[in-house]
């Protein structure tokens, strides 16, 4: 063989190249490309001793043969149409593409690979093509689809290249699946768009972060505007109730306390959603004890309960381990749950309980309901209480006042402590809001047991002796309700060796023989006899420990008992021989009303009126402890704080306490106080138990 393998490979290349370039419109199909391409496959068959391969005319069969292995060989979908429209030939891309075999389209219109929407006008492009048929691409500058064999579409591009022959002119169609591209162009897009929405968002970001800045700012700023003067209001409105007034003016002092009380619950409501807003609220984490917060939140709701005539109660289950949590922010929920069932409530009762949901090994989930038998919500308003600014129905806040806040705040709170809220009501017949909330385990406390003891109840309210009993069953103790005399004496009868206390509820029972069965009980259980009653020192609501102290003291006289201190602030004196104290104050009203709470303590006090005076009197004079308000001219208190605190690391001087005495009230301006140097933080307005529980604190 006088030629090489190489060289036929070669010449088989260039053939099988220019078939291609012909097919693909890259050659025009005239009498000189072709020859190009039957002479390379002569050289071909000549070198492997083949016949010359002649003329189309004189081996048709064999050129059909060798032209559909090229086209089958494209990677390009290839289908060859007739002038009237019909598919001639197609290679194996077009059947992969459109799932039709070779057979189903062969002799078939083109138009069954057209989505229907174009098909109606696929003739006439078909024919404009024909009257001039001129290699090009297919609908320039529009989106073209095919349609597959299941109906779905497929977006593609189309070559069009005309093949004339004796006969008549074929138009052969390359066509490409551009899905691949369209989805590259499209996230290519979404990518623009989003980098573009990203930066949109950066600067709406910017402008929101400046709007919250500045909202934070002009609520903190008002806060600390406000509470200055409702600390003068409030401390001197407090100093004359505790005055020996006429009935007149004694009243004219509460209403202006009880107001000024109004207005600084709704300066911290609007400041606390101003925080949740900012996203700046935090809760603490400290031990504290349940039925203290259950019961002190309701303490505060206790006075307008009873002038209303609505029966108060609490209930806290002994099974509650002590806790760690935020409990001013508990309390503050609860009180605001308490405060709007007692206000809508006329007549009736109001019960707050704390329940068990879930005990596991370092926490617990508690539930809360606050049930009343006032005025109800009516239905599908419910669920809109919890948003912010909204009531029950326009002529609430008119006939009972507030804002919408508190319950919006409340549910803020709730989700911080892992729970959820909710209300279930019925007009007329009263509402029960609840929550749940997640709290930490702190260290076992100590089971209380009364065991051998028996408790006789005399009410005529069944809540108030629900609630006994179960405190008697935790206690491991007795216990059976009476109605009347009779009951306690069968109950005596019934167990005549344990030891009876008696609980008499004198707010329930009608006065009728009331007296009569009080002696009875007493003459048989002499100082035996519990009276709870608006006008004793048991009163509603129950505190779990005081009833529990009240029971061991009836049954052991000689016992000690745990001393627990009174709430408000004692007549007497914080001490006759206390140390002086240093305030920085720079408001002369503050300075006159904070006198007189010192004076009413017992503690002398000097005043200076800005930091450089307080740096220099501390310096001076040694101080039981210093107040600072933060806000001074000259110098603030966080910078006169911090070089009293170098000026005592210089010298050596024993530390004195400060505690700052300011009016702004953000968990930040608390942190700054702290980091400057300072002991402790006390907001304005200053009440008289708030200095005294300062003073006990730092300086006993």
């Amino acid at each position: 063989m006088d030629r090489t393998l190489h060289d036929i490979r070669n010449d088989l290349a260039v053939a099988i190249g220019s078939v291609h370039a012909f097919i693909d419109g890259k050659l025009e199909p005239d009498e000189a490309n072709l020859q190009i391409v039957l002479e390379s496959l002569q050289d071909v068959d000549a070198a492997i001793g083949q016949p010359p391969l002649r003329a189309p005319q004189a081996d048709a069969d064999a050129k059909e043969r060798f032209l559909n292995a090229i086209i089958d060989g494209s990677p390009f979908a290839k289908v060859l149409v007739n002038a009237r429209g019909r598919i001639a030939l197609v290679n194996a891309q077009t059947e992969k593409l459109f799932g039709y075999s070779r057979d189903e389209l062969l002799g078939e219109s083109i138009e069954m690979l057209v989505p229907a929407r174009f098909r109606l006008g696929h003739p006439a492009l078909r024919s404009t093509f024909t009257e001039s048929p001129v290699a090009r691409s297919m609908g320039a500058g529009r989106d073209l689809y095919g349609r597959r064999k299941d109906g779905s579409e497929v977006p593609i591009e189309i070559g069009l290249n005309p093949i004339p022959t004796d006969g008549e002119t074929f138009t052969l169609a390359a066509i490409t699946d551009i899905t691949e591209r369209k989805r590259a162009e499209e996230l290519r897009l979404v990518h623009a768009g989003m980098q573009l929405h990203a930066a949109e968002l950066e600067e709406l970001n910017r402008e929101l972060a400046n709007a919250s800045r500045f909202k934070t700012q002009f609520v903190a700023t008002m806060s600390h505007e406000l509470r200055t003067p409702l600390t003068a209001i409030i401390g001197a409105a407090e100093l004359l109730n505790r005055q020996k007034l006429d009935e007149r003016a004694q009243i004219s002092a509460q209403t202006i306390e009880e107001a000024a009380e109004a207005l600084l619950a709704l300066i911290n409501s609007v400041l606390d959603f101003s925080k949740i807003e900012a996203g700046k609220l935090e809760l603490q984490s400290a031990p504290f004890d349940m039925g203290t917060v259950v019961e002190g939140a309701a303490d505060v709701v206790a006075e307008l309960a009873r002038t209303k005539g609505v029966a108060l109660h609490t209930y806290v289950d002994p099974a509650i381990p002590p806790l760690r949590g935020d409990a001013d922010r508990l309390r503050q929920i609860i009180l605001n749950l308490l405060g709007n069932a007692v206000k809508f409530t006329d007549r009736g009762y109001v019960v707050a309980r704390a329940l068990p949901l879930q005990t596991f090994e370092h926490d617990v989930v508690l539930r809360f309901d606050v049930q009343d038998s006032g005025i109800g919500i009516a239905p599908g308003v419910a669920e809109r209480l919890f948003e912010p600014f909204v009531q029950a129905d326009g002529s609430t806040s008119v006939k009972f006042g507030g804002t919408g806040l508190g319950l919006s705040i409340s549910k803020s709170l709730v989700e911080l402590m892992g729970g959820e809220i909710g209300a279930e009501s019925e007009l007329g017949a009263g509402s029960t809001f609840w929550f749940t909330a997640r709290f930490e385990r702190a260290a076992d406390g100590v089971a209380r047991t009364l065991e051998g003891i028996g408790g006789v109840i005399l009410t005529g309210d069944d809540t108030f002796a629900q609630i006994v009993e179960r405190y008697m069953t935790s206690w491991s103790m007795e216990s059976r309700r009476a109605e009347n005399r009779d009951d306690v004496l069968q109950a005596l009868r019934v167990d005549a060796a344990r030891q009876w206390v008696a609980i008499v509820d004198l707010d329930s029972l009608s006065t009728v023989d009331l007296g009569a069965t009080i002696d009875i009980v007493s003459a048989i259980m002499p100082k035996r006899v519990i009276a709870v009653g608006n006008d004793r020192p048991l009163r509603k609501p129950l505190r779990q420990s005081q009833l529990f102290d009240s029971i061991v003291k009836a049954v052991m006289p000689d016992h000690p008992l745990p001393v627990v201190p009174a709430s408000g602030v004692p007549s007497d004196a914080v001490s006759r021989e206390h140390a002086p104290v240093l305030v920085a104050e720079d408001n002369a009203r503050l300075q006159r009303l904070l006198k007189l709470q010192f004076d009413d303590l017992g503690v002398p006090v000097t005043f200076v009126s800005d930091g450089r005076q307080a740096v220099e009197a501390a310096r001076n004079e040694r101080y039981a402890m210093i107040f600072m308000d933060c806000q001074m001219p000259n110098m603030d208190g966080l910078a006169a704080t911090r070089a009293i605190r170098e000026e005592e690391r210089r010298s050596g001087n024993v530390r004195v306490p400060i505690s700052a005495m300011t009016a702004n009230a953000f968990a930040e301006d608390r942190a700054a106080c702290l980091e400057a140097g300072m002991d402790d933080y006390l907001p304005k307005p200053v009440r008289l138990a708030d200095l005294r529980g300062m003073l006990d604190r730092w300086s006993p």
